[in-house]
């Protein structure tokens, strides 16, 4: 595998920056549409994402639907790395998350990026 057939999206906002979290889906599903392996990084409110129901939330006027880039991120293999230490200082332990979420840290990214890998932030 190539070093840019992976993609990591830092997303650290929720409902705070829906714009931050719209375009995190839009490069997400662009490249899963590429054929690319895409994993979005979840830290601080960004952990939310990966809850279910969350991203139905979500909204900016005039752009497509977060909802909608959601689920197309999950049903073409997206995966979420939720971070833990976020996911417990915001008592989300018992969570209930979406398909293709984790809780995993800092040396499960490192090894998805093994070999090289795009990353973007948000």
């Amino acid at each position: 595998m190539a070093a840019d057939d992976k993609v990591v999206i830092g997303q650290t906002h929720g409902t705070n920056d829906p714009e931050a979290v719209l375009i995190g889906y839009l490069l997400g599903v662009e490249s899963l549409r590429a054929g690319k392996q895409a994993l979005m990084w979840l830290t601080k409110d960004g952990v939310h994402v990966a809850t279910k129901g969350y991203a139905d939330g979500i909204s900016v006027p005039g752009a497509p639907s977060v909802a909608a880039l959601h689920a197309e991120f999950i049903e073409r293999g997206g995966r979420f790395y939720a971070c833990p230490v976020c996911v417990k200082s915001r008592g989300l332990e018992n969570a209930e998350w979406v398909e293709g979420a984790e809780v995993k840290g800092a040396p499960s990214l490192l090894e998805f990026t093994e070999g090289g890998a795009l990353i973007f932030n948000y």
